[in-house]
This record gives C-alpha cells, structure tokens and sequence, in this order.
C-alpha cells in the first residue's frame, strides 16, 4: 500500500486544495506550500504514520517526493499504513 492516497487527502484539508490540484507530479511550490509549510507537513505526517524522521535533508519538490519518502520510512521502520487511515 502506498501512503499516497493518504498524503493526497492530507494536503486537500489542510491547505485547501482540490484532489484535481494533488497529483504525484504536482509542484509543492506550485501548490502554494512553501518550504516551511513542506517541514510543518512532514511533521504532521509524522504524527499521523508514527514514523521518526531522518536526519539527512531529502529534496521534496513534489507530492510524489512526499509520498516516495514516506513510503521509505514506513517500510525501514516496520509501520503499517493501515493504523494511518
């Protein structure tokens, strides 16, 4: 499973963007989330997937980059997406 779907409906409710708007390939920066906005929402999604983020910087351009990153992390700590729903 692909936590994706999960980081879509995230972005839609707290920035208030369409599910149109939220697509792998979109541009965070084009979306209007800038680069602080990006941390806050890692944050979130820390909390949201009980993951401990990495120390080393990793480039998040897209909601893809997002979701790639994310994913990563699930699979090296062992969580299951599904207690994220």
């Amino acid at each position: 499973m692909s936590s994706l779907p999960i980081i879509q409906k995230m972005l839609v409710e707290e920035f208030g963007l369409t599910q149109e708007q939220v697509q792998p390939d979109s541009k965070l920066e084009e979306l209007g989330v800038d680069s602080l906005a990006t941390v806050e929402f890692m944050f979130m999604l820390e909390d949201k997937f009980d993951l401990k983020m990495t120390g080393e910087p990793v480039p998040l351009k897209t909601v893809g980059d997002i979701a790639r990153e994310v994913d990563t992390l699930v699979v090296q700590q062992g969580i299951s997406l599904d207690q994220a729903d």
